[in-house]
């Protein structure tokens, strides 16, 4: 038997939060792989931080949508599901509000 442990999958923000995430990941990952100019149209162009935006709602969605916990300090930061959200709700503004 092995002496390495595992962290516990989604122990901060379990059940329905963890739904959200991946709701939020395929959103925009669809909306992005669907139709690429229409969004772009829609949210007045791309550019670098749409872009990145749109990047890492969609990467840490999905991150944590599937139970992943990171165990480094800065690791556990970038992933940390609240900043995803923020960046995918501000996308969200910039796609309603052009």
């Amino acid at each position: 038997m092995s002496d390495h442990t595992h962290a516990p999958k989604g122990r901060a923000f379990p059940g329905p939060w963890r739904l959200l995430s991946l709701a939020s990941a395929l959103f925009w990952g669809g909306q992005v792989m669907w139709h690429p100019q229409a969004l772009a149209t829609q949210m007045g162009g791309f550019n670098v931080l749409i872009g990145l935006g749109l990047l890492y709602a969609t990467c840490i969605g999905v991150i944590h949508a599937v139970g992943f916990c990171a165990q480094g300090r800065w690791s556990q930061w970038l992933t940390w599901p609240p900043l995803g959200w923020l960046v995918s709700m501000m996308l969200l503004w910039v796609w309603l509000m052009r």
